[in-house]
């Protein structure tokens, strides 16, 4: 998985921009209120969602990826990022470091265990009522057939290990059957992708 994004990361964002761009200023439009809080985006990829809230006044932003290749174009360009080469599921942050996690379609291309560890992580690193914000890809009886069909072939296309993990997360019923009620209480759910794509946000228990 590391050496296939290791592979695509200089046309990464411009291949799937129109898709994804609409998202990420949707994302910044539910974080407007804590411009002064201290995020971190586990899984960033190119770093463009966390780019994007520094043009619009937000400081203490933390950027982490396992990807060397995706962080090297997450360093291009003049913003306040601290960048991160770690492991999304042992960060090596203390405890309670951050107000805000980001996961950015970062859950469904993982293995089961790694998305629980992934969860479990944000969950020790949010302080008090801290936010996780997830995006990510759900089917259920709100979800139109264009967008089923899009988001499929965008995955696979992707292909691999990727694709075989997407598909046993919308068979496993997406981040309902991962996000634990004891853990994360859901404060916000929006929809886009025409409803094939969730934008939730959680606090911390």
């Amino acid at each position: 998985m590391k050496e296939d994004y290791n592979s695509s990361a200089n046309f990464y964002d411009p291949l799937l921009y129109v898709f994804i761009q609409p998202l990420r200023k949707a994302v910044l439009n539910e974080l407007l209120e804590h411009k002064d809080k201290a995020i971190l985006d586990l899984c960033c990829g190119t770093g463009n969602q966390l780019k994007l809230l520094a043009k619009n006044g937000f400081k203490d932003l933390h950027c982490l990826d396992l990807s060397e290749t995706m962080l090297r174009v997450a360093k291009k360009g003049n913003y306040p990022l601290k960048i991160y080469h770690q492991d999304a599921t042992e960060t090596g942050f203390e405890d309670a470091a951050f107000d805000v996690v980001i996961l950015s379609f970062a859950i469904h291309e993982k293995d089961r265990e790694t998305q629980e560890r992934m969860l479990e992580e944000a969950y020790r690193l949010l302080n008090q009522n801290g936010l996780i914000l997830i995006v990510d890809f759900v089917f259920d009886d709100k979800t139109k057939n264009i967008g089923r069909w899009g988001i499929r072939l965008i995955e696979k296309m992707a292909g691999g290990e990727h694709y075989a993990n997407f598909k046993k997360y919308i068979q496993n019923n997406g981040l309902a059957s991962l996000v634990k009620e004891d853990k994360f209480r859901l404060v916000k759910d929006s929809r886009m992708g025409f409803n094939g794509v969730t934008i939730s946000t959680y606090q911390k228990s």
